[in-house]
């Protein structure tokens, strides 16, 4: 297995290097090629995590999704390297939490039923770095390939700066591909 921790530090130095400007006009044209796909057309639900730490700004997705009458989750970081979505109905109930990420209230009403997931539904993934074939890196704890490994979530739509593209990623046996990557 290869070590990628140089390149994902690289990566997420270049995305904290831009300015706050250029972050919301190249997420604001990802979010476009986003709603413009037809899993997210065909969505029901949709789930998509608050951005952090540089990454694609999700906040006018998330308004996008909630205009559009789809149910939108969001990721909550579960002390066992889990993830729990949980369903928001607004922007500003996203808090921060322990890990200075922005997470919805843990209202078990509102988890979802990762049983229930289907065709209907997408998964906005972040990532520090993404292959041409789908493959990612994220910040090196499993959350993410975590859950698709245990969830039937046939969309899983990675987004990302285009600096953060690479040729090639070597996937180890957990990694879970995405199904496609969008990036401005």
């Amino acid at each position: 297995m290869e070590d990628y921790s140089s390149l994902r530090k690289e990566k997420i130095r270049l995305r904290r290097e831009l300015s706050a400007e250029e972050r919301i006009r190249r997420s604001d044209i990802i979010t476009d090629k986003v709603v413009a796909t037809e899993e997210y057309k065909n969505a029901s639900t949709v789930l998509v995590y608050a951005d952090y730490n540089g990454e694609v700004a999700t906040d006018r997705l998330i308004c996008r999704a909630l205009l559009d009458g789809k149910k939108v989750y969001a990721p909550v970081c579960e002390p066992d390297f889990k993830l729990s979505f949980y369903r928001i109905f607004t922007v500003d109930e996203l808090m921060i939490s322990t890990y200075g990420i922005r997470e919805p209230l843990k209202i078990e009403y509102l988890k979802l039923d990762t049983a229930k997931t289907d065709d209907d539904c997408v998964c906005i993934t972040p990532g520090s770095v993404f292959d041409r074939d789908g493959h990612r890196l994220g910040y090196g704890k499993g959350y993410y390939d975590r859950f698709f490994s245990e969830t039937d979530i046939s969309h899983r739509i990675g987004i990302c700066f285009d600096f953060q593209m690479v040729d090639h990623i070597t996937p180890n046996d957990n990694d879970i591909a995405m199904t496609r990557v969008i990036s401005d």
